[in-house]
């Protein structure tokens, strides 16, 4: 494996007894047989680039707090190690160090942030400042706030919703990539175990104007909103789907915008579920940056905030 970050070349091999695969990252000896995964054409995230000295936003002796550009993964593709938000993060800003001045190889992620979104990143130089980071995420004691861009009012206060468990699970491939919520709580306590609840507060919603730019260019009749916004419970995908649910779906979001308006809870209703598979079947994954910001991050007496989104000009 060529360990540089010109070639950005990969390969992986499953262990014994598993299905997935393990990344090769340094010269290994590999039983006759073992089946291979080699990438010669990785998938390539031209944003790592983008990455500059200007990105970080926080470093103390355990936490490295970065402002994410849009279009680059937090964890790595199966088939490129390199260009993802801890390596290019690492060429760009390291070599870090910790509290005891040991070199730290690589950054390690304590969260995600979608790919198509920008903004606050927290990577640990240890294991341990990991642990710590997901201790307080259980612990609800982490605050995270989000700026969004939709072309509808976002309705101010509480809203909490309802993902089916099984689609929300790491490492899920069942099901569309999208995230389909339910407005309506589970009818029953042995059907809510199956039930994850998600909950954000919309602090503000107000008119703004947006420039056209190579991300997007706003029609001269359509309004757009701004909206901050306060994650209460941390879920995949969960401000794009709940905004999408009540009819405000994020700007640029294709995954999304097909499904403005639309929860699982129109199943009960008769030919409504066509309607909503072929909505699903137009969703896709976003290839430009969307209109949605980790815009900042407060946790452990650590606050961090971001830069102004790309809708600012």
């Amino acid at each position: 494996n060529n360990n540089n970050n010109n070639g950005a070349f990969s390969s992986s091999y499953p262990r014994a007894g598993e299905n997935r695969f393990r990344r090769v990252l340094t010269p290994t000896i590999i039983a006759e047989g073992t089946p291979l995964r080699i990438y010669p054409h990785p998938r390539r995230f031209p944003s790592c680039g983008s990455v500059t000295k200007e990105s970080l936003i926080h470093e103390d002796t355990t936490f490295v707090i970065v402002d994410k550009p849009a279009m680059l993964p937090t964890q790595p593709d199966a088939s490129n190690y390199w260009e993802c938000c801890p390596g290019c993060v690492n060429d760009v800003l390291g070599p870090f160090y910790t509290i005891d001045g040991e070199s730290v190889a690589r950054p390690l992620l304590c969260h995600r942030v979608d790919s198509c979104v920008a903004g606050c990143v927290v990577m640990s130089k240890d294991g341990n400042g990991q642990k710590v980071f997901s201790e307080l995420q259980r612990e609800r004691k982490i605050k995270k706030l989000y700026l969004t861009l939709t072309t509808e009012p976002v309705p101010l206060g509480r809203h909490v919703h309802w993902m089916w468990g099984a689609a929300n699970k790491r490492g899920s491939s069942a099901g569309p990539p999208c995230q389909l919520v339910s407005h309506a709580p589970p009818s029953s306590m042995k059907s809510k175990g199956s039930w994850i609840r998600c909950v954000l507060e919309v602090a503000s919603c107000t008119p703004v104007t947006v420039p056209a730019s190579d991300i997007y260019d706003p029609s001269s009749n359509r309004r757009h909103y701004q909206s901050t916004i306060r994650l209460v419970t941390g879920r995949k995908h969960q401000v794009r789907a709940q905004l999408a649910s009540l009819g405000c779906p994020i700007v640029n979001d294709s995954l999304y915008e097909p499904l403005a308006g639309l929860t699982l809870d129109i199943l009960d209703q008769e030919g409504k579920e066509e309607e909503l598979d072929e909505a699903v079947g137009r969703a896709h994954v976003p290839k430009k940056p969307i209109g949605l910001q980790a815009a900042g991050i407060l946790f452990g007496g650590i606050k961090a905030r971001a830069s102004a989104p790309w809708w600012h000009g």
